[in-house]
Formats: structure tokens, C-alpha cells, sequence
């Protein structure tokens, strides 16, 4: 495996109003097939841990304030990853009356994977694509190098 993809990313994932195709494409990531966590990837419960926020769905009407307050919530640099072509403003319900344009158009995604659904590999390489954008490619410094401060602050 190539070093460009051995840092961590959280991924929270969020259903803005999907058929659930996608989800299961999404889940598909963590069986021992696909297995996302020997990338160093992994599916966090909330968004103050995630550095991609994954989305899927036309964006319902009852979802749009709670997908801007989750993202809200992440802290920065985090991406939006539209998964799916609902949430490119496409598909099957793009029109529909309760349907927005799409959950990553209205979130501003910055990587589109497109589907209906997506293969769990197209998923993967879009989370790659969002992975170089927010810089996880260059190794991180490790603390355990740095020096010490000649004196500790007083508690």
C-alpha cells in the first residue's frame, strides 16, 4: 500500500432522506472485504471526530437543518463526500416536491461519487480523493519528537 493512505480519517456518515441503497453500499466498506480500518479509516458516532462527512439523499426537508448542524459540529478542515447520485442533485427523486437539491450540492461537497448506488469501490476511491484534499497525505509529526519544554508550567 502506497504511503499516501496510511493516515487515519473518520467518516461520519449522514442519511439525508436516501432509499438506503447507498447506506448499504456504505456498510459494504466495513465487512472484511472491503475493510476501511486497514487504511486507517474508520465510521465515528459523531461529527466532532469525523474529518469527512459522507452523505447520501436528496436532502429532505426534515433533514436540512440537522445536516447543517452536524456539519457545523465537525471540526476543520472537514469535507463533505456526496455519495450517490441523489445527493448529486440526480436520481430518482431530484424534483420530487419534498426533495432538495441534493444533500452534497446543498452541503457543498467537495468530492461527488456518482451511482445508483455507487459500488463500495467507487466509495473507497472518493474517500482517496477527500483524503489528498484535506492533506492527509503528508506525515504528520510525531509529538513523541518534539522536545520537551525546559520547564513545565505551574498547575
Amino acid at each position: 500500500m502506497s504511503n499516501s493512505f496510511t493516515h487515519s480519517l473518520g467518516i461520519r456518515h449522514l442519511v439525508c432522506g436516501s432509499c438506503n441503497g447507498c447506506e448499504h453500499e456504505m456498510n459494504a466498506l466495513t465487512n472484511p472485504f472491503y475493510d476501511i480500518t486497514r487504511d486507517g479509516w474508520d465510521v465515528v458516532a459523531s461529527p466532532r471526530h469525523a474529518d469527512v462527512i459522507s452523505v447520501t439523499g436528496p436532502m429532505s426537508a426534515a433533514m436540512r437543518e440537522a445536516a447543517q448542524r452536524t456539519l457545523a459540529a465537525a471540526p476543520a478542515p472537514c469535507l463533505v463526500l456526496a455519495v450517490g447520485d441523489c445527493a448529486a442533485g440526480e436520481g430518482p427523486w431530484a424534483g420530487a416536491p419534498d426533495a432538495g437539491r441534493g444533500a452534497g450540492i446543498e452541503l457543498g461537497a467537495a468530492v461527488v461519487v456518482r451511482g445508483c448506488p455507487p459500488t463500495p469501490d467507487a466509495i473507497r476511491q472518493g474517500l482517496r480523493e477527500a483524503s489528498l484534499l484535506i492533506g492527509r497525505a503528508a506525515p504528520r509529526a510525531d509529538p513523541a519528537d518534539e522536545p520537551l519544554p525546559e520547564e513545565l508550567p505551574a498547575r
